[in-house]
């Protein structure tokens, strides 16, 4: 358990407008003499990995505790896992709205299909979570659907479940057209689970994919990113709406954090025959 030497770190000195003028200045005559921008990925990366360093030289680790906090972080882990019955109202709703999707748009050889995706793709979710949906009209692996047809369809999703929300099945139907991602917010009142209905959402099925296919190779990385996940809930720094971090993205910064330190997905993925 890391036990800070000196916390919290003594502040920095103020920032005046004569510094801030020095130091543009300084930054300009440097990056015009080295070619290299202000915002360049490798000086921001070494920036970075010097205030880690720092932090964690003012940091002392009692080794004897790891283990208990180990079997400790494993007992929540498995404490705030989904049970059974959510698994089984997810794939009923699923199910449910590939239904109406058949009903709305009819069947061409199949399509229209309801998939689900995110964290119930990546048994990554909680009892709590959005449950994430994307209705396909074909089974390429690229989004080959325009913006104004999407729209189009989730008009008419949110047309048909506003008729089913007057019967009490559904509320809180909530068509966002105008979002980057056209999408119709709806909850089951019977699960109280939300769903996010979108159009060929193609790129979030694939990384979904992705990451599933990481976690059967290592479950630490599962075990890893749902607590990650479980700790920025709870800070209020997961979710996208709110301009904080998404799900995808803490999953990727832990994706990242194995591959280097100390590199166990770098190994599983090196082991893998090509």
């Amino acid at each position: 358990m890391a036990t800070p030497a000196s916390w919290p770190p003594p502040s920095p000195p103020p920032f005046s407008e004569a510094d801030a003028d020095a130091t543009s200045d300084t930054d300009e005559s440097s990056d015009s003499e080295s070619g290299v921008s202000v915002w360049d990925s490798q000086d921001l990366r070494s920036h970075a990995e010097r205030n880690e360093a720092e932090l964690l030289s003012a940091m002392s680790v009692d080794a004897s505790l790891l283990p208990s906090l180990n079997h400790l972080l494993l007992e929540v882990y498995a404490a705030l896992r989904p049970k059974p019955v959510d698994y089984e109202q997810r794939n009923a709703l699923v199910h449910v709205f590939h239904k109406m999707a058949t009903k709305i748009f009819g069947n061409d050889n199949g399509f229209p299909v309801v998939q689900a995706f995110g964290s119930f793709t990546m048994d990554l979710f909680t009892p709590k979570s959005d449950l994430d949906l994307s209705v396909n009209f074909t089974a390429e692996t690229e989004d080959l659907c325009d913006r104004k047809k999407k729209i189009k369809v989730i008009r008419k999703f949110s047309k048909v479940l506003y008729s089913l929300q007057r019967d009490g099945i559904y509320c809180g139907v909530l068509p966002l057209v105008s979002a980057r991602v056209p999408i119709v917010n709806v909850i089951d009142r019977e699960t109280g689970i939300e769903c996010d209905i979108t159009v060929e959402n193609k790129d979030g099925m694939t990384r979904s994919m992705v990451f599933k296919f990481v976690s059967s190779l290592d479950e630490r990385f599962r075990i890893l990113s749902y607590l990650v996940k479980i700790w920025a809930k709870i800070h209020d720094v997961n979710s996208s709406r709110e301009q904080t971090m998404s799900s995808i993205s803490i999953i990727s910064l832990v994706a990242f954090h194995l591959q280097h330190r100390p590199a166990i997905l770098q190994y599983c993925l090196r082991s893998l025959p090509y």
